[in-house]
This record gives C-alpha cells, structure tokens and sequence, in this order.
C-alpha cells in the first residue's frame, strides 16, 4: 500500500504540500475540483471525488498508533492518471502518436469498425511476434482462410472471463493461469453445432467465430473438443498483461464492438518460423494492414482511463489535528492507496519564514512552477 499525506488550500486551490512516509515515486495529478479534495498518488487517478462531510468515522485505519510509523512498501502495477491535451514531443513522447514505424491506434480502431484485420506487434526488445487481428463478431470465411493462408493455422478467440464462463468453456490446464502469467490461457477447443460440418473448414470456423461472440449462444451450442481456440482475456487488459490476446480484446472493446477477438500468429512463409518484423511490414504492405504497437496501446489506455476507485473515506483524528484518510483500489489488481488529506484554512500560506523551491503540476498541465514557500507542519509531523 502506498500512502502519502498531503495539504490543500483552501483559497489556492492550485497549491499543494506533500509528505510521505516512504516515497512518493510520481507525479501528483490534481482533480478538477474547486474546493479542497483529495489528490491521488502514485500516478493515479479518479473518478469521483466529493469533500467528506458529516461528523461520523469510518473504520478505514484501524487502530493508529501515532507514536510507531507503519512500514509502507510500494507496488509494481502503473496507476495512470487521465490527461488530456498537455503532452508535448518529448522524451515520452505523445500518448496519441504512434511509435515510429507503426500505425496510430485510432487508425487501427476505425480498421476494425470497417471489418478488416490490423496487425498487432509486441515489444521490439524482446521475441517480436505479430498477430493478425479482427474484431470476431464480424468475420467471415475470407476472414478465416486469410488467417489460415497467413497465420499458424491456429484460429483462436480472445474473451473476456465472463464470456466463457456462461459457455461453461474452462481453461485447458488451469494451473497455467497462475504458473506463468506471460503464458496465453487456452481453453478447451470448440465447434459450433449449427451450420458446421466437421468443424475445420474456413467457413466452420467462421462460424464458430461468430457463435462465440453472440451473448446469446449457449453452452449446449458448441462441440468439445474442436478447431478453434477460445483464449482468456485478464481483465485489465494490456495494462495487466502486454499480450496478444488481452490487446486485440482492448482494441475490439475500444472500437465499440463485442469484446471478442480472432487472432492468430503470423509465420514465416518459408521455413514455418515466427514471422519477422521485416516481414511484418511485407504483409502490411501488399495487404494494406495497418500495424499496432502493444506498447501504443497501453500509452493509449494509460491517457484515457481511470485506474483506481475510491473505496473508502476515514476521519483521522491525530495530535497535529483532524485529517481525513481517502483509501482508493487499484482496479487492475485490487492494490489499495491511502491519501492522508488537510484543509489549511487560514490566509497565511506565505507567512513561514523557511523557503524552499519545489515543483507541482498545475491545473493548466504539468508546468514547472517555482513556489517560495512551503507548510513546515508536515516536515514536523514526519
């Protein structure tokens, strides 16, 4: 868990203190609110922010022995606050431009509202590997034999969890979930009964395809085993996992359309290997696929979405006065983050005699701002 504490102002709104028990390892990203609130931290961001009223206590903190500090790890996930229009060309780069080389991630969304395939590459310092991609609610059987023609043969399916629990379709080898989450999770092969032959042809499987996406097959609509190969999607997508299958569901999702991809590996048509990035780009070209970077999508989400909720809210009374503790959770893997909050109400911000030069974002976006004077409450506190 991490947690920070930290001061708004009242009349500044703009302002802000920080302290924290171990670090505070990232930006702090202000909420749109005029009156005193909460900020998160650790990158994060919210949803709902209103100041905490009425007089009760929450039970959020427990027992809080204000003489011995709690020991505050901090966590591995990046928690990403929402940013609309202050990035620049920088080091960073702009979350809506796409790495150099590669097809941006709105032009790979408008592709698959149109029906057709995007590719999909993985990190280029690692194995690159490359997918053909579609969104599986609109396939067709040219759809399936151009997988089959350029792909590994395998046509598999990326859904969400809850799809595949109301077709009762379990993981292959469920241990591999927990084994190695870079591993893809199979689950137990499938053809559609309606309409199907014995399952392998394009048109087959097109059709088991189109069975999987509907929310209203059933599960007594399938055959077991068979010739295409549902995949779980983790949910929080490629911010949870940077794979294949979580990043063609997110990009299904985000074009509007049934959470349910068809996916499959690109080879090289030669020797059966891996396709290289190289001929990556041969196939994009002579097909007029556009080319997407995991690593963009991720940029992509990072920009647009809200991460943590607010879970819970606590009055803390302590000797240096009343804060209010504001726990928020992680909503890509439950981490819960508490801010410690205190409202300076009186005009004489400026008054301390110790200056000191910080930086903090201001409302406009992330400008550098030497402020001259800083709350030494918390320093004495911590």
């Amino acid at each position: 868990m991490d947690c920070a504490s930290l001061y708004t102002h009242l009349f500044f709104p703009h302002m802000v203190t920080t302290s924290s028990f171990q670090r505070i390892g990232a930006d702090l990203f202000k909420l749109r609110l005029p009156s005193p609130a909460c900020w998160a931290i650790g990158g994060g961001s919210v949803s709902d922010e209103s100041f905490l009223k009425g007089s009760e206590n929450g039970s959020l903190l427990g027992a809080f022995d204000e003489t011995v500090p709690a020991p505050f790890g901090t966590i591995d996930a990046e928690i990403t606050h929402e940013t609309i229009d202050f990035f620049v060309s920088d080091a960073e780069g702009d979350p809506d431009c796409p790495t150099k080389g590669y097809s941006s991630i709105e032009q790979g969304l408008n592709t698959l509202r149109e029906g057709k395939f995007v590719i999909v590459v993985d990190d280029e310092n690692g194995d690159i590997e490359g997918n053909l991609v579609m969104a599986a609610s609109l396939t067709s059987p040219q759809h399936v034999s151009f997988l089959i023609k350029n792909g590994s043969g395998i046509v598999s399916a990326g859904m969400k969890e809850e799809d595949l629990e109301r077709l009762e379709l379990p993981l292959m080898s469920p241990e591999t979930e927990n084994e190695d989450s870079s591993a893809p999770t199979f689950t137990i092969t499938v053809d559609a009964k309606s309409g199907t032959c014995n399952g392998v042809s394009a048109s087959d499987r097109a059709k088991t395809v189109l069975a999987l996406s509907s929310p209203e097959t059933k599960p007594g609509d399938f055959r077991r085993p068979g010739h295409v190969f549902p995949l779980k999607y983790r949910n929080g997508g490629v911010l949870r996992r940077a794979g294949h299958t979580e990043a063609s569901v997110d990009l299904v999702m985000l074009a509007g359309l049934p959470p349910v991809s068809v996916l499959s590996a690109i080879i090289d048509p030669e020797d059966g290997s891996i396709a290289s990035l190289a001929d990556l780009r041969k196939l994009a070209l002579e097909n007029n696929i556009p080319i997407v970077s995991i690593t963009d999508l991720i940029r992509y989400r990072r920009k647009r979405e809200y991460l943590v909720e607010r879970s819970a809210i606590s009055r803390l009374p302590t000797k240096w006065g009343l804060f209010e503790a504001y726990c928020y959770r992680s909503k890509l893997d439950g981490t819960e983050h508490v801010a410690v909050v205190k409202v300076i109400l009186s005009l004489d911000f400026f008054s301390h005699d110790r200056f000191q030069k910080f930086n903090f974002l201001a409302a406009s976006g992330f400008k550098q701002i030497n402020m001259n004077r800083e709350i030494l409450e918390m320093d004495r506190m911590f």
